[in-house]
């Protein structure tokens, strides 16, 4: 992705944070470019940070840099599905949304499921494949 997304392209990635916002264990939810760069997403409406905003960026930062590193394990281990972190209060989940397409990253409600993080891997794989057939 190019350090300035195209409208359609932010259209898109808006539209796959709506659908995780419609998930009522979503906290958090932001695309990102290859180098941190946020084009949409944010905390979900009606919700409470936990953190403060220099940490969520922080956070976006770290996505990309996980992400990245693990690529190189790919030709070995096979496709990226995510990478995770969790701690008492919140579950983080990130994605790579494609070849040069950024990162997601997103936040779940603390005491969220494995079958959660599923549910959220699946919606994000359908918005791939949809997103994939458009190009």
């Amino acid at each position: 992705m190019s350090t300035s997304s195209s409208s359609s392209e932010k259209d898109s990635y808006q539209k796959l944070v709506n659908r995780l916002f419609e998930l009522p264990f979503v906290r958090y939810a932001v695309v990102t470019d290859d180098y941190g760069r946020r084009y949409v997403g944010g905390m979900k409406p009606g919700v409470q940070s936990t953190t403060p905003i220099e940490i969520e960026k922080r956070l976006e930062t770290q996505a990309v840099l996980i992400l990245k590193m693990a690529e190189g394990y790919i030709p070995y281990d096979g496709n990226l599905l995510w990478s995770s972190i969790r701690w008492e209060k919140v579950l983080a989940l990130f994605f790579l949304l494609g070849q040069d397409k950024g990162t997601l990253s997103l936040t779940l409600e603390g005491n969220s499921s494995l079958q959660s993080a599923l549910q959220v891997h699946q919606l994000v794989e359908d918005w791939k494949d949809k997103n994939e057939k458009t190009e």
